[in-house]
């Protein structure tokens, strides 16, 4: 019996020491990727909003705004040779600004990125395009960060600038008992496109005598801010505090845009559900057990060949 029972802790003591790097380096990683099916939508609220409603030719201060965001993942073409060659996925995102009150369009915009399912790096493939135009090239980060993500800084593309720069660690803080990872990303006033506008809209003198019409620049900033789950790489929560404004020869004549965009609660909350299977699992797969297993495989070992090839105890009589 203890022989056999010293076989068994053997055979078991050998099997968690051959189990713990197949789930370290094989089980984990095999789940550690983006979902080619990928769907979310989110909601971004801002409050005292100061805009330019261009339909009307006014400027409102101290409106509600809605940002609403949805994301899809194209499965078609993240199956495709090219991205399974690659280990890409390729999302699709639509993204529409609202003035509540008045149910006004704001401003919309779409693209369409591959990125890394690891990494989650942006990859020129697959008619990645921002607002149709297939001639950009996204580079850095782009829906969220990489799995198991790290203190550190990182490139993060911005769809205005068209350009990827760097978004900062900051600190760790929590979201609901969740640890989380703060990263800020500074883009200082820049130029993203020029409009012709009437001069006496921006109380300045056109471009040419007789004219009416002056150019003018559109310039762009944005304190952007993410709490990372750090073992998923998902948001959890998100704040956008933009500003856009027209200017005339290096002077502002306008705001276009002055608000802080946030997710709303039921975003947040949406966010920590969806994040929790791999937060929970992941960790456990990819180190609890692994060093668990190390440990008791072993213990059992020895105690296996204690019972199997030990002395036994002398019978008396």
């Amino acid at each position: 019996m203890r022989r056999t029972t010293g076989t068994v802790l053997i055979g078991l003591g050998a099997f968690l020491l051959v189990t713990a790097p197949a789930l370290h380096f094989i089980v984990a990683p095999s789940l550690m990727r983006a979902p080619a099916d990928y769907y979310t939508h989110s909601v971004l609220r801002a409050e005292n909003v100061t805009y330019f409603n261009i339909e009307d030719m006014e400027q409102y201060e101290g409106v509600t705004v809605e940002a609403n965001a949805t994301a899809r993942g194209d499965v078609e073409a993240s199956t495709d040779a090219a991205a399974q060659e690659g280990g890409y996925v390729v999302w699709d995102q639509f993204t529409w600004v609202t003035d509540i009150e008045r149910e006004f369009a704001i401003s919309s915009n779409s693209r369409r990125t591959a990125h890394d399912a690891v990494t989650a790096e942006a990859v020129d493939c697959c008619d990645a395009a921002i607002d149709e135009d297939t001639s950009v090239v996204q580079t850095g980060l782009a829906f969220k960060f990489p799995f198991f993500a790290e203190q550190r800084d990182y490139e993060f593309y911005d769809t205005r600038i068209q350009e990827a720069r760097p978004i900062e660690f900051v600190g760790v803080e929590e979201i609901d008992g969740i640890e989380v990872y703060r990263y800020e990303q500074r883009i200082e006033p820049t130029e993203i496109e020029e409009r012709v506008l009437p001069a006496e809209l921006l109380g300045v003198e056109p471009d040419e005598e007789g004219g009416t019409d002056v150019t003018a620049d559109m310039m762009y900033s944005i304190v952007r801010t993410y709490w990372i789950d750090p073992v998923t790489g998902t948001p959890l929560d998100q704040s956008e505090d933009q500003y856009q404004a027209l200017a005339v020869d290096g002077e502002e004549r306008m705001t276009v845009f002055d608000g802080n965009l946030r997710f709303t609660e039921d975003t947040i909350q949406d966010r920590i559900a969806a994040s929790e299977r791999g937060r929970t699992m992941l960790p456990l797969l990819r180190t609890t057990l692994p060093v668990a297993f190390l440990v008791a495989g072993p213990v059992l070992i020895a105690i296996g060949l204690v019972l199997s090839f030990g002395r036994r105890p002398a019978h008396r009589g």
